[in-house]
């Protein structure tokens, strides 16, 4: 398998070369958990620090409904406010174990602005938790932000043949879903835009769970370690574990993916990244690569920034950013 290692060194050198509301028919319990689920998003930063950020030549647009209803199906977008011809778009889907997290919070809001900034236009989505619905209710919940998102790509000046995808940990785990998991997975959902597809031509994948069957290889085919995150009975656990995991749908179809993972991650054991490229470049998949840092934990891309960032970049500059500039 072909990989790139990074070394802390390597690191440092890159660094300092680059830079309670309910809703309608729901239960008391159900609106209890939206209303902790919005409270735990309450610390991700605010529009109005967001909107501080923003560079020039750039609009930001926070909270836009992809689907009516939850407040969970919510997107903020970033868009170079410059016209001309249709710009690649970019899904950015935060992390947070599918139990927390929000598309706020450090570099799930400040990469969409930096993405803007360089010609892309980008949104970075919530979902469900699965503390308020179990899978795979987060996964058709990004699926369709997807479909909305290429739905209104004439308004946001999008190339609809040109949608990336970027996520870490829970979050990468829903983006190679997007790469890999076509419609006759039957994860499309409930959600509308169902004349639009849901599939990605390019995705980075930062500490990815890929295979919720074998988590560490040393039970293979057992998800109990993961069944909290499931919900439904133990008699189909496996099952539902095999069908909601990435390595699943490889396919020699599958669309340019690079995965980034730390060699010290304990959280995401890097047999899930390395399993996943095994398992597509046998099935034929043609641009699947692997970065590997060196003595890096679950926290690689916030503590290997510079270096991670730019993998992120370039690989979307070689695959649907391709003549953008």
């Amino acid at each position: 398998m072909n990989q790139l290692r990074i070394s802390a060194r390597c690191v440092a050198l890159a660094f300092a070369a680059t830079f309670l509301t309910s809703l309608p028919g729901q239960t008391r319990t159900q609106a209890k958990t939206q209303a902790q689920n919005a409270a735990q998003r309450q610390q991700a930063m605010s529009v109005e620090q967001i909107t501080k950020r923003v560079p020039a030549g750039v609009k930001y647009v926070a909270d836009l409904a992809y689907r009516e209803g939850n407040p969970a199906w919510r997107a903020d977008l970033a868009m170079p406010t410059a016209s001309g011809k249709p710009r690649p778009g970019v899904v950015v889907v935060h992390g947070g174990g599918w139990t927390g997290g929000d598309k706020r919070q450090g570099m799930f809001a400040e990469i969409p602005l930096e993405l803007a900034q360089k010609g892309y236009v980008a949104i970075s989505i919530n979902y469900r938790f699965v503390t308020e619905a179990p899978m795979p209710a987060c996964i058709e919940d990004v699926k369709t932000a997807v479909r909305w998102f290429r739905a209104h790509a004439k308004e946001f000046n999008v190339d609809p043949n040109r949608v990336g995808g970027f996520g870490y940990s829970a979050g990468a785990h829903l983006v190679a879903m997007l790469a890999l998991a076509g419609p006759d997975a039957g994860l499309e959902g409930d959600g509308p835009y169902k004349d639009q597809p849901s599939n990605l031509q390019a995705a980075c994948t930062g500490g990815t769970p890929t295979d919720l069957l074998n988590w560490d290889g040393r039970s293979p085919g057992d998800a109990s370690r993961l069944a909290a995150k499931f919900g439904g009975p133990e008699s189909t656990l496996n099952e539902r574990a095999k069908r909601f995991s990435p390595v699943t749908y490889v396919s020699r179809s599958a669309p340019p993916m690079l995965l980034l993972h730390g060699n010290a991650d304990t959280t995401v054991p890097l047999i899930q990244g390395e399993g996943l490229v095994k398992a597509l470049r046998a099935a034929g998949a043609k641009n699947v690569n692997l970065i590997i840092f060196d003595a890096a934990s679950h926290g690689m891309f916030n503590t290997h920034s510079a270096v991670a960032r730019a993998a992120l970049y370039g690989f979307l500059d070689s695959t649907i950013g391709a003549g953008l500039k």
